[in-house]
């Protein structure tokens, strides 16, 4: 590339990056449209709603075409935003999400992203860790915003966080009953999609529970299959190139030659490298497991505004999840008709991995549906 070539390439991003407040194209793009062939995502998270899976229905539904789940659109861009620090790991530790419109087949998606904060903090996982905070933002074809999403990364030392151990010592591995097994069976087949039947605001209660969801116990086919999906790992010559751009992206491996970190979701050798006793969910599939549930208890007609979690602790190789809720509160605002909901994940051995809260818009009786104003 010649000093024209890349100077011309510098001054469009930067004319870019100004026209949007700062924003600039992200990073790691991996899907740029949504398509009729793009469920593979979905099956990576085990999605069972035919609004996302089945054309023919989501044709003779309310929104009247295939649309993508809220949270398909980790899989343009994983949102997570660094800068710095190479010497440290990077662990997703929270989003909120702000979605504007349905992502419908055929559009096309512009994943734009800059960093807004940065602040140090203690863990006890740990020890000193430092928060990094950035917003990316989705375009439509149109260039109107899709969805906002503000990401807080947790950067920390590998170290300190394998001499501490609060993740390793003491820590069993889990032998599922056939009681436990049954019970997970059980949620599987239980699992309830409202789909075309509308889920009237006037009709929901406050401490009305949420149908409950279950994934597992994780396989490392289900952790493949999600981070193929999401986030593939630049392989050949192409993780040449990003460790030219990113040093810290990978280490020495033990048959001295480079491995990324991010085989830690895989590779128990890696993980023990981090803190962790073996492979890991990458945090968004748990968030995106959570959008599941809020998803099928909405219904077609509804429509998720907000959605904000909290990633508490790691899930890991061969645990359950189960992703429960209720409703908090509802709201009349700005003439759409809202409810707020609690949500959470709790591992097998019933332990808070995750919690959050949601903002979900639901039709009305009087005549108020979510797609009049302009979802």
């Amino acid at each position: 590339m010649t000093a024209t070539t890349s100077a011309t390439r510098l001054a469009k991003q930067t004319d870019t990056a100004s026209a949007h407040g700062g924003f600039r194209q992200s990073r790691r793009i991996h899907n740029r449209q949504f398509t009729r062939n793009s469920r593979r995502w979905l099956r990576s998270i085990g999605e069972r709603n035919p609004l996302f899976l089945n054309e023919g229905y989501a044709a003779t539904s309310t929104v009247g075409t295939l649309v993508a789940h809220p949270l398909w659109l980790f899989s343009a861009a994983d949102t997570i935003v660094t800068r710095g620090h190479p010497e440290l790991h990077a662990m997703l530790a929270a989003v909120d999400w702000r979605f504007d419109r349905w992502v419908r087949v055929g559009d096309r998606v512009s994943p734009m992203s800059r960093m807004t904060e940065q602040r140090e903090t203690t863990s006890s996982f740990a020890g000193s860790v430092i928060l990094q905070t950035g917003e990316t933002m989705f375009l439509g074809s149109d260039g109107r915003s899709l969805a906002t999403a503000r990401t807080t990364t947790a950067r920390f030392s590998r170290e300190e966080a394998v001499a501490r151990g609060k993740y390793t010592k003491d820590r069993e591995p889990y032998r599922y009953s056939q009681e436990d097994l049954f019970r997970i069976e059980d949620g599987y087949d239980h699992e309830t999609v409202r789909g075309a039947r509308a889920r009237w605001w006037e009709d929901v209660e406050i401490g009305d529970a949420l149908d409950p969801v279950v994934k597992g116990p994780l396989t490392s086919e289900d952790m493949l299959e999600f981070i193929g999906a999401t986030r593939p790992a630049p392989a050949y010559g192409r993780f040449d190139d990003q460790l030219e751009h990113e040093p810290g992206a990978g280490f020495l491996d033990d048959c001295g030659i480079r491995e990324a970190w991010t085989a830690s979701l895989i590779d128990a050798s890696v993980a023990a490298r981090i803190g962790l006793p073996g492979p890991h969910d990458a945090g968004m599939d748990r968030i995106s497991w959570l959008g599941s549930l809020l998803t099928n208890w909405m219904g077609d007609d509804g429509f998720l505004s907000r959605f904000a979690v909290r990633l508490i602790r790691p899930v890991h190789l061969m645990d359950a999840v189960w992703c429960t809720g209720e409703v908090r509160d509802k709201h009349n605002s700005r003439g759409s008709k809202y409810v707020v909901c609690s949500v959470r994940a709790h591992n097998q051995r019933g332990e808070l991995t995750a919690e959050g809260t949601a903002e979900v818009e639901l039709p009305g009786r009087d005549g108020f549906h979510p797609l009049r104003s302009g979802r």
